[in-house]
């Protein structure tokens, strides 16, 4: 999606083709992106000289020599091409301005969201497009953005994405400001300090300054003959990095879906706002996720088992009664869960299986969502979740841990404890480890001793 820098670029382009420029016939391809009457638009555009070319936020207004000015907006796709007129056209070329010296601009967009209105350019900042859109930060105060979020809890990620209020960020720029600024993108706008905000609006002009002056990140927005690309892209810090190295602190750059936009940050850089950091950690049976739990423990961490939390769904009535419904009458016996039986089933039958993960995860996810709001401000959290990543639950978590080991040393465990070895590890046989080791955020390999393990974990440093 264009955005200030992007949008910016755009108009400097522009003028460099279509500046002093006569329009001599304007060609409508798609007319419900036209919001003015069309015969009022076509007749004001026909015959007048484009004397400007004016941007507010991720906003156009060409002015013409007749006292009026037509906007377009960009939206999500929206694109600019300069071509001559006998350039066949594309199938999403929405409009065309013809010039008389023989070319022709034409606005291409693939989504079609893009929109062109007209006015008279006195009036340009009291109606139409322009006066919709919010100050841009190279205009605003910390104070005035303070005092207008100061009753908005809604996360600063989308405070400042509310155009008419402070306009030109979009998604990109919007993770790299709030990243700069080490602010969580789930803080409330209206839990922000004056010192915050000025942080905010700094690096906000810094960054957009710096994008514009690099053309933006990877243009697409105006195609002059070839393609126009940005080279801000090699500069972003975290937009579209999950996964990579924090260039901070070196931890992993996380992703979050907040109000349906992605949003990159760092949860060891930008804590969340209530100060609690959570620590997913899985793996295959007997691996040693115990042990790594109780090294967490020791150090403060709320442990939240959620073993033992379905052990406790087993044991009430309703849990029961879907089991039942579920798996068969034999799932219980004397009211007492049958684990044998449990156990065969689910190694056999991959659509019960299934039914009853999808029973299940569901409630645990619910439970451990209930325990990580209940803990004190500034609490250490962790999820010891055998499926962390199949229950989504790894969804709650600032950064996820799998523990690994193998399948030789995972047995002896099992049959130094006594339990059913070859039974137990038929049922784990299941368990998506490759996948996981894909999502995880670190991965440890415990197949040494307890020393060596606790040394890996302490040169994490996940706090």
């Amino acid at each position: 999606m264009p955005e200030l820098p992007e949008v910016e670029t755009v108009r400097r382009e522009l003028e460099t083709v279509a500046l002093q420029k006569t329009i001599v016939e304007v060609s409508i391809l798609r007319e419900k992106n036209v919001k003015s009457p069309l015969n009022e638009f076509k007749s004001a555009l026909e015959g007048a000289t484009i004397i400007a070319i004016a941007r507010k936020g991720k906003c156009l207004r060409f002015d013409l020599n007749n006292g009026l000015s037509f906007y377009s907006h960009l939206r999500m796709e929206g694109k600019y091409f300069f071509r001559s007129q006998e350039a066949p056209y594309d199938k999403f070329d929405l409009l065309e301005l013809r010039f008389e010296d023989g070319n022709a601009l034409r606005y291409n967009d693939v989504r079609k969201f893009g929109t062109f209105h007209l006015g008279k350019t006195e009036d340009a900042e009291t109606s139409g497009p322009f006066s919709e859109i919010g100050p841009e930060p190279f205009d605003l105060t910390a104070r005035e953005l303070k005092d207008v979020f100061a009753h908005k809890s809604i996360p600063i990620k989308v405070a400042l994405l509310d155009q008419t209020i402070i306009s030109g960020i979009g998604n990109i720029y919007d993770s790299e400001i709030l990243f700069a600024a080490t602010i969580h993108p789930l803080t409330p706008a209206s839990s922000l300090s004056l010192e915050q905000w000025e942080n905010i609006l700094s690096e906000s002009k810094q960054i957009l300054a710096a994008a514009i002056e690099a053309g933006g990140t990877t243009i697409r927005s105006f195609h002059h003959g070839d393609n126009i690309d940005g080279l801000f892209q090699m500069s972003l810090q975290v937009y579209g990095k999950e996964g990579e190295p924090c260039p901070r602190c070196g931890k992993p750059i996380k992703r979050l879906f907040i109000a349906g936009r992605s949003s990159y940050y760092c949860p060891h850089c930008s804590p969340r706002p209530d100060g609690k950091f959570v620590l997913g950690i899985t793996g295959p049976i007997h691996a040693g996720k115990s042990t790594v739990a109780a090294f967490y423990k020791e150090r403060g961490f709320l442990h939240f088992d959620a073993d033992s939390v379905v052990s406790s769904l087993y044991g009430k009535a309703a849990c029961k009664r879907r089991i039942c419904q579920l798996l068969g009458p034999q799932s219980y016996v004397n009211g007492t869960l049958n684990r044998d039986y449990i156990r065969a089933t689910l190694s056999i039958d991959k659509k019960k299986k299934k039914a009853l993960e999808q029973y299940l995860y569901p409630l645990v996810k619910k439970e451990a969502e209930n325990f990580i709001s209940k803990a004190k401000k500034g609490s250490h959290i962790l999820l010891d979740v055998p499926l962390l990543f199949t229950a989504s639950m790894d969804e709650l978590c600032d950064y996820t841990l799998l523990i690994d080991a193998s399948l030789e040393q995972r047995a002896k465990r099992l049959e130094a404890e006594g339990k059913p070895t070859a039974g137990l590890l038929a049922l784990n046989a299941a368990y998506p480890l490759e996948q996981s080791k894909k999502k995880a955020d670190f991965i440890v390999f415990n197949d040494g001793s307890i020393g060596d393990l606790h040394k890996q974990l302490t040169e994490l440093d996940l706090h």
